[in-house]
């Protein structure tokens, strides 16, 4: 059999070197498993807090016109529709007032003037209309002097 640098490599000093067994790496025979990698990452995803997975609370579409990007958020008939409170940055909204003091983060595709914003509900259905920032372009001209 051909020794890789995977089985010369001295795991035990590696382990001794930062202080004793790594508890993410699982070894078989001396060296580390071939999936260790894999069971660390399914590992971390498991213990996710709970306040994360929450933020699906709540399902939602976006689109876009040239000028505006509309969101439509279904409001589930527990939810007392006056607490809600919607609040607006350039690229995200949250909803707040939800059962159990949970909240609810939306993304925007695009940067927006958060301060152009509206809401209205009907029939079950929070709508959000605010305005695109077109006027902040990616790049700024700069007056260059010569002297």
């Amino acid at each position: 059999m051909r020794k890789t640098p995977r089985d010369t490599f001295n795991w035990k000093n590696f382990e001794e070197f930062f202080g004793g067994k790594l508890p993410f790496m699982q070894m078989e025979n001396g060296v580390p498993s071939q999936n260790w990698v894999e069971n660390y990452v399914q590992d971390i995803l498991k213990n996710i807090p709970t306040a994360a997975k929450k933020n699906n609370l709540l399902k939602h579409d976006i689109f876009q016109t040239h000028n505006f990007v509309f969101i439509k958020v279904a409001i589930p008939q527990n939810v007392n529709i006056r607490d809600l409170q919607v609040s607006v940055s350039p690229n995200q909204i949250m909803i707040e007032g939800l059962p159990e003091n949970q909240h609810h983060v939306i993304k925007l595709p695009e940067i927006v003037k958060f301060r152009e914003s509206r809401a209205k509900f009907k029939d079950g259905i929070l709508q959000i209309k605010v305005r695109k920032n077109i006027d902040d372009q990616k790049f700024h001209d700069v007056f260059i002097s010569y002297e």
